[in-house]
Order: C-alpha cells, then sequence, then structure tokens
C-alpha cells in the first residue's frame, strides 16, 4: 500500500507503542494469505526459533487448504512454546478439517483461556458445544471397538446411568416422553453430591452407535451391555404403559452392573396430568429404597420443582431432545421454541433453545468461514485505530502475534492490560493453572486544537 503523505508524529508513535504492546492491529490477527507462503518459508529460514512466524506460516497454510502442512507447522509452533491466540485458533480450525474433535476442543478451548473476545471468540464458543457432541461419538464408537476389554473394568464409583425409556402403547403423540422423562430423572438424580449421574447425550449417543431400536432400551441385556461401557454402577431403565386414554403406568429396573442382577424394581400409575407427581415417586423411592441415599430437605425441594406446568410443552421438549441428538437442528429448535411458548416458565426448554440456535449456527458455518471472521479488514478510512495502526504498517506480518488480550471495560481509556493463561480444559475437570505476565501502556493522543483523546 502506497501514502502520498507521511502520517502525523503521534499516530507513528502510538502505532510503535501497540507493536510492543502485542497487539498489530484490533483483532490480534497479523493478516497473511496463501501469497505469503514463499517469503515466510524464507523467513523462517534465516529465524528458525520465531514461532510467530511458524504460525503465520501456518495461517498462510490453512487459507491454501493445505491442511497437512499446517497442522504440522501449527502444531509445532504450539509445541514449542507459542500459546498466542492466532495460534491456538489455527490449531483447532485444522484440527477440525481431520475431524481430530477432542484436540480440536482442546485446542479451542485453550484460545479461549487466552481472554479473546469479539466474533470470533463467539463463534468458538458455540462451536464448542457442537464439537462436544462429535467427542461423544468418537467415544461411543470406541468404547464398542473396546467392549470386550471394558466389560472387565470396574465401574466409577457411585455412578447411574438412566436410559430412555421403553415404549409399550400406539399413542404415538406421547411418544416423545421417552426422552423427556430420562432427561428429568437424569437432572433430579443429578441433584444429589452423592451420585455421579452421567449425562443423557453420551448415554443416548452410545445407544445410538448401538443401533438399538426404541423397543430394545427396556430389554435387561441392553441396560447391563450400556452400563458396562458406560463404566456404571448402576442404570435405570423402564417402561411406559398407557391405560385407556388417561392413565400411564412407569415400571423401573435399576440394575447393579457389576453383580449383573437387579437391584430392585419399582413401578407407579396415575393419569397423566400428574405425570411429574409419578416421575417424582420413582426418584425418591430409587434414592432412598434402592440406592440408600438420603437427601436434604433443600435437595429434595429442588427435586420437586424440577417440572412442566404444562404436558405438552413437555412432549414437544422430548421431540426436541431426539431431533438434536439426531442433527435435525431445525426442527430441535422448533420443538423447544414450541415448548417454551407453552410454558414460558420451563427454564429446561428455554436453556435447550439457545444452545440449539448456537449449535445450529455454528453447524453453518465452515472453519473458513470462521477464519474469515477472525481476520484483520483493510485499514479504514474513517480513522479508527485499527485502521490507523495498519495505514502505517501496512504489513503487520512482520513478527508481532497477540499473545492473547483482554481489555476489561470501565479501565481508563488507554490503559489495556495484557494476560497470557493456561487456560482450563472444559468438561474434563482439570485444575486451573494460571501464569499471568502483563504489560501497561499509557497512551494519550492530543486533539487538533487542544484536549485528550
Amino acid at each position: 500500500m502506497k501514502h502520498a503523505t507521511h502520517p502525523p508524529r503521534a499516530l507513528r508513535v502510538l502505532t510503535f507503542l501497540l507493536a510492543l504492546g502485542g497487539s498489530a492491529c484490533a483483532t490480534g490477527m497479523p493478516r497473511v494469505d496463501p501469497a505469503d507462503i514463499p517469503r515466510l518459508e524464507r523467513e523462517i529460514a534465516a529465524n528458525p526459533q520465531d514461532t510467530d512466524l511458524q504460525v503465520q506460516l501456518g495461517m498462510a497454510q490453512f487459507q491454501a487448504e493445505d491442511f497437512e502442512q499446517a497442522l504440522t507447522t501449527l502444531q509445532g509452533a504450539v509445541d514449542a512454546g507459542n500459546e498466542s491466540g492466532p495460534a491456538l485458533l489455527y490449531l483447532g480450525l485444522t484440527q477440525e478439517e481431520f475431524e481430530n474433535w477432542s484436540a480440536a476442543r482442546d485446542a479451542y478451548s485453550r484460545y479461549l483461556g487466552t481472554g479473546a473476545t469479539g466474533p470470533v471468540e463467539e463463534q468458538i464458543r458455540k462451536r464448542l458445544q457442537l464439537i462436544g457432541q462429535n467427542v461423544l461419538k468418537q467415544q461411543a464408537r470406541v468404547a464398542l471397538a473396546q467392549e470386550s476389554q471394558l466389560s472387565g473394568a470396574p465401574p466409577t464409583p457411585r455412578s447411574l446411568a438412566v436410559l430412555p425409556f421403553g415404549f409399550n402403547s400406539d399413542r404415538e403423540d406421547l411418544e416423545p416422553l421417552i426422552y423427556a422423562l430420562s432427561d428429568m430423572m437424569i437432572t433430579d438424580f443429578a441433584v444429589s453430591n452423592a451420585l455421579t449421574v452421567l449425562e443423557r447425550t453420551q448415554i443416548q449417543t452410545l445407544l445410538d452407535e448401538m443401533a438399538m431400536t426404541e423397543a430394545g432400551y427396556a430389554e435387561p441385556a441392553t441396560g447391563a451391555r450400556a452400563g458396562r461401557m458406560l463404566r456404571a454402577e448402576h442404570v435405570v431403565q423402564g417402561i411406559i404403559t398407557t391405560l385407556g386414554e388417561e392413565s400411564l403406568r412407569l415400571d423401573t429396573d435399576i440394575l447393579n452392573i457389576p453383580r449383573s442382577t437387579s437391584a430392585g424394581t419399582l413401578s407407579a400409575e396415575d393419569v397423566l396430568q400428574n405425570l411429574f407427581d409419578i416421575e417424582k415417586d420413582l426418584v425418591f423411592r430409587t434414592l432412598r429404597d434402592v440406592l440408600g441415599v438420603q437427601l436434604t430437605p433443600a435437595e429434595e425441594q429442588q427435586i420437586r420443582d424440577n417440572r412442566a406446568e404444562n404436558i405438552l410443552a413437555f412432549l414437544a421438549y422430548g421431540k426436541g431432545l431426539r431431533a438434536r441428538d439426531q442433527g435435525d437442528f431445525a426442527t430441535a429448535l422448533a420443538a423447544f421454541q414450541q415448548a417454551t411458548a407453552l410454558d414460558p416458565g420451563f427454564g429446561a426448554a428455554a436453556a435447550a433453545t439457545g444452545d440449539t440456535e448456537d449449535m445450529s449456527d455454528a453447524a453453518g458455518t465452515s472453519t473458513s468461514q470462521v477464519a474469515t471472521t477472525g481476520a484483520p479488514t483493510p485499514p479504514a478510512t474513517g480513522g479508527t485505530l485499527s485502521g490507523a495502526s495498519e495505514g502505517v504498517n501496512p504489513t503487520p506480518t512482520t513478527g508481532t502475534l497477540d499473545k492473547g488480550s483482554a481489555t476489561t471495560a470501565g479501565k481508563e481509556q488507554g490503559a489495556t492490560t495484557t494476560e497470557k493463561r493456561d487456560p482450563v480444559q472444559e468438561s474434563q475437570g482439570q485444575e486451573s493453572v494460571t501464569k499471568t505476565a502483563k504489560a501497561q501502556i499509557r497512551i494519550v493522543i492530543k486533539r487538533p486544537g487542544g484536549g485528550d483523546l
């Protein structure tokens, strides 16, 4: 880019200071493209220890769709200690291309730990939910492949899995209860700190990979087999039976997986409108009489309060759960929205609506589109800081990568705090370890005619 005139000295100083602070542009992403690859390769040959250059090369290789080289380059830079936002973001995008879901999740989680903000951060948070489902599918396939080894592995102590109920009825309109009831029971059992309750999505993903039919969920052999692969100590399974037009019956069997026996069977029946009372009765009896768990008054009240006010809303919620499991986000979203409209106080449906919107958005956004979201824009003509700094230094690819910055609103304008952190791997339970290196810059620009900016 050519300039007919030199920018004001104050602006040149500002750009220099921003570069020292590790923020060459507002997004923190250097501007590279495939045409930069030969130049970057030459610079790396001259400076083989410069991991910033390696990250830029990996970014350019990703944009050229040379994903194998991009993965090698980016992983090498990260392994050498480059924990910058661009390095981790593009590493996650590249791992996605190879469907290395666990590795992509790890890279994205670490990227968010750098303090990333803005549109890219929002996209990655949405993406993590969708990737989580793909991780579960991979884990289920591994479990099936290693079924013989897992059969002899000890279960997780005090762990509980609730399978979707079997359905013994010709009332197709009530079939979504299969999924909605198991979801509610899982939420209720998880109230007690005495149990480790497996997530519904994890259980359903395994069952889907096992290619079991809904009718097969209530078979004892199915529950025992799934329980062994899930390493659950107990499995709750059951069947829903309609009695005429107005009533239904729930029969449950709690399997003790290590002993390969039933720990107890329970039944309850009532009119459909009292469905949630039936469910609470079975939960309390399972906890107290079968598992020997004593609840506090607060825990008991929390379980009682977990209910919908509208049966039709509950059915729509169950329909949405199953559609989302199958990747049909449009149907799932419509069902969750219907459930929320029918019962505005149904918190689970409202939460599912938001999550499904995020997953649908992530599913419709490619890795290249995410990368484009994070790319710096050309210099603006209106005089923004990002445009001004790029205008003075039109090739910000020669050294500075944003290591991950977070600016707190409300601080004195012009003061920026930069942190480098080891992020926490979400959903894996690792402890948080934080390393902090701070640099603070105070910048004052004089307005034409006097006064500070």
